[in-house]
């Protein structure tokens, strides 16, 4: 599991769940299904035409979500103790003599 702070248990959960989901979207993308299908003689145009989009949508959902998790991971999420305790500490170095 990740150990991003701040964010919570649920977000983190949710980017090991896609981080799975991008391992497999990306073996959905790459599989020599088509490949295969020709090499057994079972190909025809329309089937290879499914293959294709679905292959499309799997790679096009794979940027989606490769997108959605970057987009989660740049959050920084304030905790209001780290902000207090900061506050103190310039606080308490703008009153000593120096």
């Amino acid at each position: 599991m990740s150990k991003r702070r701040g964010l919570g248990r649920d977000i983190n959960r949710s980017l090991d769940i896609m981080s799975n989901l991008l391992g497999c979207l990306k073996e959905a993308v790459d599989m020599p299904l088509k490949r295969g299908l020709q090499s057994v003689k079972i190909s025809d145009d329309k089937l290879s035409k499914d293959v294709d989009e679905v292959m499309s949508k799997a790679f096009e959902l794979r940027n989606a979500v490769t997108d959605l998790k970057h987009k989660i991971g740049i959050l920084r999420v304030e905790d209001p103790q780290d902000s207090r305790f900061a506050r103190r500490v310039v606080s308490n170095f703008l009153e000593m003599d120096l």
